[in-house]
């Protein structure tokens, strides 16, 4: 099974696409999105639209587990990332790809046992778990998150058994 986890942003947009077996998993893609920071928003928006689109057409997942946006104390920088979200769903009912939704303090509390765990304890948490699965490419604080994201998923469908 294929599972593509995404940790949604106008500025980086991290993608992490899992093969996961019964007692394993391997990563198969791991991207950030990255549109250019002096772009006009809607010039944004279309990168990401495009780019993941394109990614996802490539590899064709069996689910997208996408992180929830949560309100910050900035209001226009909500409703910025609450539209990188909505292209990640209106993608995948496109392609009629099944999306599951966690809320950052959930799936965090599931994997570290701490809902406010910070990046560098969900990456240390991922490689206390999985030893050499984890490279330092995945440190990335996006790249960790989209596929933590992932694994809980899995580990809570009992799709990944560990």
């Amino acid at each position: 099974m294929k599972i593509l986890g995404i940790d949604p942003g106008l500025l980086n947009l991290g993608c992490v696409l899992l093969k996961i077996g019964d007692r394993d998993f391997e990563i198969l893609r791991a991207e950030t999105l990255k549109p250019k920071r002096n772009l006009e928003l809607s010039k944004k928006l279309f990168y990401l639209y495009q780019n993941l689109k394109e990614f996802i057409k490539e590899e064709n997942p069996d689910y997208i587990i996408l992180e929830e946006v949560i309100p910050k104390a900035n209001p226009s920088s909500t409703a910025k990332l609450s539209q990188a979200q909505a292209l990640v769903l209106l993608i995948s009912e496109e392609k009629k790809i099944p999306v599951k939704i966690y809320h950052p303090s959930y799936w965090k509390a599931y994997l570290c046992g701490n809902g406010l765990a910070e990046k560098e304890k969900i990456y240390f948490t991922l490689k206390r778990l999985f030893g050499e699965k984890i490279d330092d490419k995945i440190r990335n604080s996006h790249l960790a998150d989209a596929m933590a994201i992932s694994l809980v998923f899995a580990m809570e469908n009992n799709i990944l058994k560990i």
